[in-house]
């Protein structure tokens, strides 16, 4: 029976990430010999088995992140984007199609997994603390990587899903339920353990030096969340631009999951402004935009090309990410981009643009196959309205299905005074007898007898399903 309180043992080393700043991060690491065997019951009080605990909270983090075994397209990148504009359902799964309309049920098979996937990650990760600290505390900036882990999944949890997140765990077999927690708490509690990362990542060689970097992007995410925006510009600036954490992909492992479910499988569509039922209020043009950041093929409306797997929606395929290109995580562009808002808060709207148009002024990495060219400098906005306009729109193209846009477009409601028919997708919806698009905001956490949040007493739905 699966709960959002997990102890996990991962049976198998899994290589899932690298990180990139000026070389490649975490290369000797990667090269070492880890023993990829299966780790039995007497085998698991050791350092090695410590180790693989470790790695397997990453091989956790990318699937509740990216997607994966075990939960398919269910994960930030791809269901988050779903709900905001980034993508839409050219799919026949009709939990897909609901997101998609903004009109999610409780028992939405596609949430679970997602739910569930987030869950195991810092469960994992907690695991692993565990066991480092007993076998293998040295070197500290492993047991840094594990609370960054930890942090990076109750933020996510906290961004995407409504007000109302347990955080249990199980110690020794033993369930400890927990009452849910508001979005607002939900992000305290991520912050204290990135804290508790940052204290631990202090040394100087690479990987010590490339935890601290995901550590304070998250925390400067998580201070935007929180609406301390000079405090995360603070923060972030101790990032470099060039940095990059990503998840890596192979033909021997898994694809890449959007490449997969957009250009290969061909059941998400990049998302637009509009589609055959006519203008799609608050969505951005990411198909239309003819925007580097985004590249695609297909046109939303009368293609002659391909449709998609529904036969009947038009498709659109990203070209960012090929098969087994890789996906950052954590980027030195994120930095930029909280110092950027800090600015729009701060009324400092030349300062704003400053950073928006150095951005475009430079060649940025997206991928391992994929670096935008120069772009043109934009105007300045003339009021701080259409300053924020432009801002959400350069943030959403810079980082478009990376795991922000649904964070962000909820922040435009809680943080900007805006209502949700402002912010979201409204209009006709381009499936299902063209109904409007729905109210939800976020998604929510199920509670049933074998699903999520079943088995906890505390727990007895979300608390509200405001932004």
């Amino acid at each position: 029976m699966q709960r959002s309180i997990y102890r996990t043992r991962p049976l198998m080393l899994l290589v899932v990430g690298a990180t990139v700043a000026s070389c490649s991060d975490f290369k000797d690491q990667l090269l070492t010999p880890q023993q990829p065997d299966i780790i039995g019951p007497a085998s698991t009080g050791t350092p090695t088995a410590a180790d693989a605990l470790r790695l397997g909270a990453i091989a956790r983090l990318k699937t509740a992140t990216v997607g994966g075994s075990g939960n398919g397209g269910a994960a930030v990148m791809t269901m988050g984007g779903l709900l905001a504009d980034e993508w839409k359902s050219g799919d026949t799964f009709s939990q897909r199609v609901e997101t998609d309309q903004r009109n999610i049920q409780n028992d939405n098979g596609e949430v679970a997994p997602f739910y569930q996937a987030e869950q195991r990650a810092r469960g994992a990760a907690r695991d692993a603390i565990e066991a480092l600290k007993k076998y293998l505390p040295e070197p500290a900036a492993n047991i840094a990587q594990m609370y960054w882990a930890m942090g990076l999944a109750e933020m996510q949890l906290s961004e995407q899903f409504c007000n109302g997140v347990p955080y249990g765990e199980i110690s020794d077999g033993v369930p400890t339920y927990t009452n849910p927690l508001t979005n607002a708490e939900g992000f305290a509690l991520a912050l204290t353990h990135i804290d508790s990362g940052l204290a631990l990542a202090t040394a100087s060689d690479t990987f010590a030096v490339n935890t601290k970097y995901n550590l304070l992007v998250t925390k400067a995410r998580i201070l935007i969340d929180q609406g301390k925006f000079s405090e995360a510009a603070t923060v972030a600036a101790g990032v470099p631009t060039s940095y990059r954490w990503y998840m890596t992909f192979s033909l021997a492992t898994a694809d890449n999951p959007i490449w997969s479910y957009n250009t290969s499988q061909k059941r998400w569509v990049v998302g637009d402004s509009f589609d055959v039922t006519g203008i799609i209020k608050n969505a951005l043009p990411f198909a239309s935009a003819k925007d580097p950041r985004v590249p695609v093929t297909g046109t939303s409306v009368n293609s002659s090309l391909k449709l998609a797997f529904d036969n009947g929606t038009q498709l659109v395929s990203q070209s960012l990410w090929a098969r087994t290109d890789w996906i950052p995580v954590i980027s030195g562009l994120d930095a930029r981009l909280f110092e950027a808002e800090a600015k729009l808060q701060a009324n400092d709207i030349a300062g704003m643009m400053a950073i928006l148009n150095g951005l475009r002024a430079a060649p940025q990495a997206l991928s391992n196959a994929y670096t935008t060219p120069v772009m043109a400098a934009l105007p300045t906005p003339a009021d701080k309205n259409a300053a924020t306009d432009l801002y959400f729109r350069e943030k959403a193209f810079w980082t478009f299905s990376r795991g922000m846009r649904l964070g962000d477009l909820r922040r435009l409601i809680r943080q900007y005074g805006r209502a949700q028919d402002q912010v979201f997708p409204v209009g006709t919806f381009h499936k299902n007898g063209n109904p409007p698009y729905g109210t939800d905001v976020n998604f929510p956490v199920a509670r049933t007898s074998t699903i999520d949040e079943g088995q906890n007493p505390n727990f007895h739905g979300c608390i509200d399903r405001k932004a």
